[in-house]
């Protein structure tokens, strides 16, 4: 049985999609929403404002569905949006004065570290180390951020992630090399199991 939250959006609805067909629009919905919404909760770290900003995410789909490509996977197109959605919602809150809250809800990417896992049998240990994965990820800088999560919780190809975040490829290859060597620092003796962490 397939994990619903790692369903892809069918080829051949791709063309609806362009057309704004409500069947389409409604699967690509389904399968995008809360993947959208996690990405963006992770990076503003405020869960009903994380909503907000995929509902208007969301509706900017609806209006710039002439720009959308067919003969493309919409997902890179989608996390492009939500990207410059992003970028758009911390301008206007630094012209504001108001400083961005960054926060990770990411118990999950324990597992996805090389390297990093839960103490065997430590239900414990395991929130300890969540929470020190979750610190050591909101601290961050959010070009870094952005990579691992496009790169880690979407599966996205270093290609697609450079038209995402607007970089070349070989930038964003090194992004994520240098995100996951300053998770390795920040965690120290937790990311090498050996080295006597939790």
């Amino acid at each position: 049985m397939s994990d619903p939250a790692r369903a892809e959006f069918p080829v051949e609805l791709r063309p609806a999609l362009k057309r704004a067909e409500p069947a389409a629009l409604a699967r690509f919905f389904d399968v995008h929403y809360e993947r959208v919404l996690a990405y963006v909760r992770r990076l503003v770290g405020v869960q009903g404002e994380a909503e907000d900003l995929t509902q208007e995410i969301f509706l900017h789909v609806l209006k710039g569905l002439a720009a959308y490509d067919p003969t493309r996977d919409p997902r890179p197109w989608l996390f492009a949006l939500a990207t410059n959605k992003l970028r758009d919602h911390w301008r206007a809150r630094a012209a504001h004065g108001g400083a961005r809250t960054p926060s990770l809800e990411a118990d999950e990417l324990i597992g996805a570290l090389p390297g990093v896992g839960p103490a065997p049998g430590a239900e414990l240990d395991q929130r300890e180390q969540a929470t020190h994965v979750r610190a050591a990820i909101d601290a961050l800088p959010e070009g870094l951020r952005a990579t691992l999560l496009l790169r880690l919780d979407e599966g996205l190809s270093f290609e697609e992630i450079a038209r995402i975040l607007e970089r070349n490829e070989v930038a964003v290859r090194k992004r994520y090399s240098r995100a996951l060597a300053a998770l390795r620092e920040a965690l120290g003796a937790l990311y090498d199991p050996a080295g006597g962490g939790a």
